[in-house]
């Protein structure tokens, strides 16, 4: 689990955490494209794009952000590995859910490589009735108001047929994740956190990134997630091709 944080010395902000985030390479972390890019002023008016992403007040322009990562721990504020973001690739096709598909995905190349084991990339996209575990640093009001828990928390869910997540308008490249009991759920601080499948011999394999839910309170509707398998060659492909450039 990665916690994504930014420093905005302009807007008095450190070690600020505003997503969750993979490591699938040891310099290559994968979380959603919302995390690190500016929401169009019509979409800040109308709360269309319902993320599960955490910023208090005004929001602060990506480009006065100084990102970074807190890798490896169960805690954002200690332990683990830390590095910089020195490069964020965002899904060419993204575009802040205007048009179907989302393609709600994001790489960040780190500054070093981590000694931290990353995770496997899912072979294939999880089906309806496939039960995950999600994880994240996030908070449970809709306004990111308070204080977010410092520990990670998770929750054990499966994955819902589209049908059940037409309100949060699931599209090709996403899965949905059901809200237990109606009351449970990611929240504000979750986007970009991972939805992880294990195997018999218990290997945790990746399936999905948080995106957005239909509600804004916290566990009121199921949460739509990016499917990684889906976009399996071009995370392989960021990596390498940016690498190969640098």
């Amino acid at each position: 689990m990665v916690s994504l944080q930014f420093d905005a010395p302009k807007y008095d902000r450190t070690n600020y955490h505003t997503c969750g985030g993979t490591l699938v390479f040891r310099n290559w972390v994968v979380t959603n494209a919302h995390c690190v890019t500016d929401m169009p002023p019509s979409l800040l008016k109308t709360k269309r794009f319902n993320s599960t992403g955490c910023e208090q007040g005004k929001p602060i322009p990506t480009a006065d952000k100084q990102f970074k990562v807190r890798v490896g721990s169960k805690d954002r504020t200690n332990g683990g590995e830390t590095a910089s973001v020195v490069q964020i690739v965002a899904h060419p096709d993204w575009h802040w859910g205007m048009t179907a598909p989302v393609d709600d995905i994001a790489m960040l190349k780190l500054d070093h490589p981590v000694n931290m084991q990353p995770i496997q990339l899912a072979g294939r996209a999880a089906l309806a009735g496939d039960r995950l575990r999600i994880y994240g640093f996030g908070g449970d009001l809709p306004d990111c108001s308070g204080d977010l828990p410092t520990q990670l928390q998770q929750l054990d869910t499966k994955v819902l047929p589209p049908a059940k997540c037409a309100e949060a308008g699931q599209s090709a490249g996403e899965i949905c994740t059901n809200n237990p009991h109606q009351t449970d759920g990611p929240g504000p601080g979750d986007s970009g956190g991972p939805a992880v499948k294990f195997n018999r011999d218990g290997t945790a394999q990746l399936v999905g990134s948080c995106s957005r839910a239909a509600a804004e309170l916290p566990g009121e509707s199921p949460t739509i997630y990016t499917s990684e398998p889906d976009f399996r060659d071009w995370i392989y492909n960021t990596a390498r091709g940016v690498s190969a450039a640098a």
